[in-house]
């Protein structure tokens, strides 16, 4: 459920609402319901992206039950995860159309620290920073100064920018950097385990 909400927003933030069909009696139940669970909300008190996606993704959950009565309305099976995934899709672009500005106000809050944007290889996040330097712990990983906290991000694969990192890289120590990255699940020999890494998918200089 925390998944589907979290993908519901991040997906909506960058999409064009279109035409669609009129929801059904359930879809307009859980939009309504969605919408008045964030209208109760203290906007004010959320800070941060974190903060906002808790306040969504409890909304969305009180409903998990009436969400399995949108999918039977709209005749799709709760098992497919890109037809539920569309389900979510479709409520968000409600909210958006029926000016639910509470929903909206979350969305950019959401957004206001990291980008997200639907790729081939899924959804990716973009984190700005400073760069630090480059580690090789088995692989190459680069690291950025971001809100005061060193982050690491695994160089797995040739990336848009990386020809800039190739060699000397103390001219770019201190520049402030965009990383665009996805999260994507590697073993570590040395932890002799599978952990989820941030893989970067392209680097811009600002």
């Amino acid at each position: 459920m925390k998944k589907l909400a979290l993908t519901l927003i991040t997906a909506v933030l960058f999409l064009t609402v279109k035409a669609q069909t009129t929801p059904g009696p359930k879809e307009a139940a859980m939009t309504d319901s969605i919408c008045n669970c964030l209208t109760k909300v203290d906007l004010k008190s959320i800070k941060d992206k974190a903060g906002a996606s808790a306040v969504f993704t409890d909304c969305f959950g009180k409903y998990a039950g009436l969400l399995v009565e949108v999918a039977e309305e709209k005749h799709v099976d709760v098992t497919d995860k890109a037809a539920m995934r569309q389900v979510g899709v479709d409520i968000g672009k409600n909210l958006f159309k029926q000016n639910c500005n509470a929903f909206t106000q979350i969305s950019m809050k959401m957004a206001s620290d990291e980008i997200y944007k639907d790729t081939e290889n899924g959804v990716t996040d973009a984190t700005t920073g400073v760069f630090k330097r480059i580690e090789n712990k088995g692989f190459n990983y680069i690291v950025a100064n971001s809100q005061g906290k060193e982050k690491s991000f695994l160089w797995f694969g040739q990336f848009q920018g990386s020809e800039k990192f190739v060699g000397s890289v103390m001219s770019l120590v201190g520049k402030k950097i965009k990383i665009t990255w996805k999260e994507t699940e590697a073993y570590l020999p040395v932890a002799k385990g599978y952990y989820p890494l941030k893989e970067i998918t392209a680097i811009d200089i600002l």
